[in-house]
């Protein structure tokens, strides 16, 4: 390819990453308010619920990983001019979500009974097991909002994704301020009491789950409305097992990513809930930070599917959004070194939160770069199809390398949170080299098949 193709790609790539990753912010902006109220209510149910957040986001990992399936399915039909299939895959992925929610409900609340035999309080538990059971519909609307998402970013309709993330979150603050605050939040703004309770980390979890019903009832609006798919007939229908073949070890390395974040997480509660409450602040930034990547890695993952599906060269999209990943990520490192302090104190009043929060927002600063590297290749890989080494990939470096760091240093050696989280780095570090080394092997040879093409 020309440098002009490289130059065109980074404009296609950065108009697509962007509405993307602007609702993905306002997902993850969901997350930070429902953080910000419940700290605000103290910092047990903040701990509380932040520990039901991760365990309930990482088993809910098999919905998403089943959800992302759609982008190799769907920009390949839609690079190969196959509409129906793309319809046909959305349909299919729906499926499989619903197959699978229950099953990934239960595990969730499984795991939130084992906190107490993990060294977590009492109090910090039980609070975490009310946020999940308040959370179970929301696994499923996770599932399903991704996959619309896949399916409109695929036919490079980004407009309702904004929207959809936008009004969710209108909702959102509404909805969390009056369950988890109750006749507090009325008081607030000037209004008479009306009885309501204040349920804490239940009625967060009960939060995400009303907004993720706004938000997947307008994506899945705009998805079938879509009439291209409509308009025509799919060359080959695309099945649950289909699915189940690209989503499952999509969905079992964001497992191995996302469990190891989560199981540190619980670790944190041997820390005390003050910990748990830093760890989940500058986690709660970091993930924010991440979702511009999110954003670019989706993008990427069209870009390199249609680039397949149309049989052309797929490398230079690729590169391409891992360095426009980099960039984004280049401005979470500079605002988590600039104002630390700033940041943490949006979250809590608590000295001690605030102190140790900004010491670790100075080690996700040095992660940046590494998370937007491993996040955007595996959107990458996920284009091309190539979904079970980024699985492999995921298992090795987090839990035969940053786990192990990261327990060693927080308890044999005594550093506490900060050990933990240097061993989520290396992890970040391992993944970044492991699945950018990967996507460059596999399209070593594109540049001369192209010119034989040609020739």
């Amino acid at each position: 390819m020309t440098s002009s193709s490289t130059t065109e790609e980074i404009s296609i790539i950065s108009r697509l990453a962007a509405p993307i990753a602007l609702a993905q912010l306002g997902l993850v902006g969901m997350s930070l308010v429902d953080t910000a109220i419940l700290g605000h209510a103290g910092p047990t149910e903040l701990a509380g619920g932040s520990l039901g957040r991760n365990i309930a986001f990482a088993c809910g990992t098999l919905q998403i990983g089943l959800a992302l399936a759609m982008e190799p399915l769907a920009s390949q039909a839609v690079g190969a001019g196959d509409f129906g299939r793309a319809r046909s895959a959305l349909r299919a992925t729906l499926r499989t979500l619903a197959l699978f929610w229950l099953p990934t409900a239960a595990l969730a609340l499984l795991a939130a009974l084992l906190l107490e035999a993990l060294g977590t309080e009492h109090e910090v538990a039980v609070r975490a097991r009310w946020f999940i059971l308040g959370q179970v519909p929301a696994i499923l609307f996770q599932g399903a909002f991704l996959a619309a998402k896949s399916y409109l970013q695929s036919h490079g309709k980004t407009f309702s994704i904004v929207l959809a993330s936008a009004v969710a979150n209108v909702v959102n603050v509404i909805v969390c301020n009056l369950l988890v605050r109750g006749d507090d939040a009325l008081a607030a703004v000037h209004l008479a009491p009306r009885g309501l309770p204040k349920l804490g980390a239940f009625g967060a979890g009960l939060s995400v789950s009303i907004g993720g019903l706004v938000l997947t009832s307008i994506m899945l609006g705009s998805a079938w409305s879509l009439k291209r798919g409509d308009s025509h007939a799919a060359k080959r229908v695309v099945s649950v097992r289909e699915v189940l073949k690209y989503g499952m070890p999509v969905g079992l390395h964001m497992a191995a990513e996302v469990g190891v974040f989560a199981f540190v997480s619980v670790l944190t509660g041997r820390l005390g809930a003050s910990v748990v409450a830093a760890h989940q602040i500058a986690l709660g930034l970091a993930s924010f930070t991440f979702m511009g990547a999110l954003g670019v890695s989706g993008a990427t993952a069209a870009r390199v599917g249609q680039a397949v599906g149309a049989g052309r060269p797929s490398r230079i999209p690729g590169l391409v959004g891992v360095g426009l990943g980099m960039v984004v990520m280049s401005l979470g490192a500079a605002a988590f070194m600039g104002a630390p302090y700033a940041l943490v104190s949006l979250f809590t009043r608590d000295e001690g939160v605030r102190s140790l929060g900004v010491t670790l927002l100075h080690i996700a600063a040095l992660f940046q770069l590494f998370d937007g590297i491993q996040a955007v290749a595996g959107g990458a890989l996920r284009g091309r199809g190539d979904v079970r080494f980024s699985f492999v990939a995921g298992v090795c470096s987090y839990w035969l390398i940053g786990f192990p760091v990261a327990a060693i240093l927080a308890f044999p050696m005594h550093l506490g949170a900060v050990g933990l989280w240097i061993g989520l780095t290396a992890g970040l570090v391992a993944a970044a080299f492991a699945l950018g080394a990967r996507f460059l092997w596999l399209t070593r040879h594109e540049r001369v098949l192209a010119a034989v093409a040609r020739a």
